[in-house]
């Protein structure tokens, strides 16, 4: 019996302890689920938060993409009691709800609440929120390029031959100087305006409309102005005539008319000059100061707005002589009224150039950046080009054409293309027309045509007896030469046609002789005035910095150049040839000076019926990027964000 309670007991106690194992692996095996159902909810409630960080990086873009109309639609739409859901589309498990604003008709901030979702219609879904405010910062536009006259020298200006400066008879077009004007020898048709922070020099038989000068204005032979405004003295003499004139210095009359007449200091009328004054200031030329750009300040007794107010309705001096032949002694005249100390105030010409260029800042916008290698083989970098993949390559001969090879054989002077095959090489250029100089450092395009888009040189170029469809750039200077026609991207556009009107033979993008079109104009179905900030608007461009220093920046054209865009001299311009350009002139006197601007012999500058895509009134002092720069989206601010 005795041993009998024993087994038994012994069979109890390895029952309780299987149930205490049992109950043990039941356990491990519950934990064990737990956790790796808590590891799963876990990794589910994270994917949900990363979706929610995304759907806020979304929101973002989304109102940086909005127009001002759809924004002030949406603000409109938001009210406490009616949150405005933006569906994303193409963005799966992320959700955005708008709940607020803070202007209906002027939104600047929004209040949203992103939602991140993983495993939805699961047990283990899960969720995330959060909270942000998008504030709209103001996008600071390009830079306006300044309104400038047509021609636009930093330094002197001489003018000398057959110029006519502006066909078509275009009200205010300016010519403007930073310097001295001599037009002593030359003949003039329809300048329009003419500013100089100097003197102004006048020989010839040409008519003016407005001369403008911080100096002294001379004016001989047959020449007339409608107006001439100086803070120095005035000198007419011979049969000319000045319908207004107006001096801070004197005046002096010699054997010619003007009407109208205001004299800080003293007239003098010499000879068999007569003033012919006909009611005052506002007579046969009406100028109107916000369009002529001018006005005039006297005393209080001048009104400038109505004319003269004296009973007897003459123009009033400080101090008037004129010589009685007979005594030989100056005398005051009954045909004009004495004001003492008139003040006669000139506006100051100001003409502040603050533009500049630099070619090296051009390269990277180039379709073709030419340079030489070490051993002075003429190479191209090319991008942005169709047809051809961007990279580095040689230019060699095939069959009396230059091409874009990967590997020449000969000499540096007349390199042979190796690879690729002739069947395969890229046409650069129509004829075996392009040479560098390594002596000078001076490239030549020569009886030939060039593959259109943007050239970029580094060194001086010339260019001669072609159709080029490009802007040219140089690092040095540039020469137009020998029936060089240019046409600058903008001026011929896709096809050289626009609204029926032809402007060019070929355009851009259809020239049978290059399979090569530049993407940054011919990639898109309509034409892009404003890429690269404008630069399609140039035809040529000249001048670097290097260390510190200015090299080049001269711009030349002879032998008859025609030229369908805009010149942008970083240094000097000068024309000795029958020169045609149809486009705004620039020379921005960077570097040596000392020879001043220089036009001559038969010169025309056509500024009528332009195409719609050129547009002359550009600066080139800002080039931008041909991509936006990695960053945050431009416009939009997340000003605070926290999780719900």
């Amino acid at each position: 019996m005795k041993n009998r309670q024993k087994g038994m007991a012994t069979v109890l106690v390895l029952l309780f302890v299987g149930m205490a194992l049992g109950a043990s692996v039941l356990g491990a095996n519950y934990y064990v689920k737990g956790m790796q159902e808590q590891q799963t909810t876990t990794l589910s409630a994270t994917q949900a938060q990363m979706r929610a960080w995304q759907g806020l990086s979304v929101a973002q873009a989304v109102f940086a993409n909005m127009t001002t109309a759809q924004r002030i639609t949406l603000a409109k739409a938001i009210t406490p009691t009616a949150p405005q859901t933006i569906a994303l589309t193409g963005v799966a498990n992320v959700a955005l709800l708008v709940t607020g604003v803070d202007s209906a008709t002027a939104p600047t901030a929004f209040n949203i609440v992103v939602t991140g979702s993983a495993a939805t219609g699961t047990p283990l879904a899960s969720s995330s929120r959060l909270a942000a405010s998008i504030v709209l910062t103001p996008v600071t536009p390009p830079p306006t390029p300044p309104a400038r006259g047509v021609v636009v020298f930093n330094s002197d200006l001489k003018l000398s031959g057959d110029i006519k400066l502006f066909e078509g008879d275009i009200h205010n077009l300016e010519i403007l100087v930073n310097g001295n004007v001599d037009l002593s020898s030359n003949s003039i048709k329809d300048a329009d305006v003419i500013r100089s922070t100097g003197n102004i020099s006048i020989g010839s038989g040409s008519k003016y409309g407005l001369l403008h000068a911080n100096g002294d204005i001379t004016m001989t032979g047959s020449t007339s102005a409608d107006a001439a405004l100086a803070r120095g003295d005035i000198s007419i003499e011979g049969s000319g005539s000045i319908i207004h004139a107006a001096t801070a210095g004197n005046l002096t009359m010699k054997a010619n008319t003007i009407h109208d007449l205001l004299v800080g200091e003293t007239l003098f009328i010499r000879g068999d000059s007569h003033p012919n004054p006909t009611g005052g200031y506002q007579t046969e030329k009406v100028f109107d100061t916000v369009k002529d750009g001018f006005e005039i300040q006297t005393l209080a007794q001048f009104d400038v707005a109505n004319g003269y107010n004296d009973s007897a309705n003459k123009p009033k001096y400080d101090k008037i002589k004129k010589l009685d032949k007979s005594t030989n002694t100056w005398v005051v005249t009954s045909q004009l009224s004495i004001v003492p100390s008139l003040i006669v105030n000139i506006p100051l010409v100001k003409l502040t150039v603050d533009d500049d260029f630099n070619a090296y800042d051009y390269k990277d916008l180039a379709n073709y950046a030419f340079t030489v290698d070490s051993s002075d083989f003429m190479k191209v970098k090319v991008q942005r080009v169709t047809g051809i993949a961007d990279g580095d390559y040689f230019i060699g001969s095939y069959t009396g054409k230059n091409y874009l090879c990967t590997a020449v054989s000969g000499t540096a002077s007349d390199p042979q293309c190796t690879s690729p095959s002739v069947a395969l090489a890229k046409v650069l250029s129509t004829r075996k027309g392009i040479s560098y100089d390594k002596n000078t450092k001076s490239w030549k395009v020569d009886n030939t045509g060039l593959a259109p888009g943007v050239a970029w040189l580094e060194g001086s170029l010339a260019v001669s007896n072609g159709n080029f469809y490009n802007t040219f750039i140089a690092t040095l200077n540039f020469t137009g030469a020998s029936n060089a026609v240019i046409y600058a991207p903008n001026y011929a556009a896709k096809s050289g046609s626009q609204n029926g009107t032809t402007y060019s033979p070929l355009g851009y993008c259809n020239q049978s002789d290059f399979d090569l079109k530049p993407t940054q104009f011919c990639a898109s179905t309509q034409w892009d005035s404003d890429v690269d900030g404008g630069m399609g608007n140039f035809a040529t461009m000249a001048g670097s910095k290097t260390s510190g220093l200015y090299q080049g920046g001269d711009i030349s054209f002879t032998n008859n150049p025609e030229i369908f865009g805009n010149v942008w001299a970083g240094n000097l311009y000068g024309n000795s040839g029958n020169t045609v350009i149809h486009g705004y002139i620039t020379a921005l006197a960077l570097g040596n000076k000392s020879s001043g601007n220089v036009i001559k012999n038969s010169t025309s500058i056509i500024l009528t019926k332009l195409p719609a895509s050129f547009n002359p009134n550009q600066s080139a002092s800002t080039p931008r990027p041909p991509t936006p720069p990695p960053g945050p989206t431009p416009g939009v601010n997340t000003h605070w964000v926290r999780y719900l």
